[in-house]
């Protein structure tokens, strides 16, 4: 089974959330920032300093699953990286794939950072 943290329109109730619509989740974070993406969706940084970035942890059951994603998330073209970070379910920590970009990517593409760091209530209270 794979671990997979999502943070954006990957999650519940956003608009791709029809790519994991067969997994069942749950609400889960890990520390980092997000940033905009100009394109209107966010970037994490994982920052084990970091403010906690609320998601949801998805179980994976088929590994093509993730090679869908790596296309939908542009990561041969460099936009996101796939890496392990660390997630909080509750009292557990455990180790899951997440799609994110790193401070040098930020920084070249000049993202700016967002206030929040829990995207639906970014995108409800229009602070993007």
């Amino acid at each position: 089974m794979i671990r997979l943290f999502v943070y954006g329109t990957l999650m519940r109730g956003q608009s791709q959330d029809g790519l994991l619509s067969a997994f069942s989740c749950l609400p889960a974070h890990t520390l980092g920032h997000l940033y905009l993406v100009p394109a209107g969706y966010p970037a994490l940084v994982p920052d084990p300093a970091g403010q906690r970035i609320v998601g949801e942890l998805f179980r994976v059951e088929r590994p093509g699953v993730l090679r869908v994603l790596d296309l939908y998330e542009g990561v041969a073209e460099k936009l996101y990286r796939r890496v392990q970070v660390d997630v909080e379910v509750g009292s557990d920590t455990q180790r899951a794939f997440a799609y994110v970009m790193t401070a040098d990517q930020v920084r070249r593409r000049k993202l700016r950072r967002l206030d929040g760091t829990d995207w639906r209530k970014v995108r409800r209270q229009g602070s993007l």
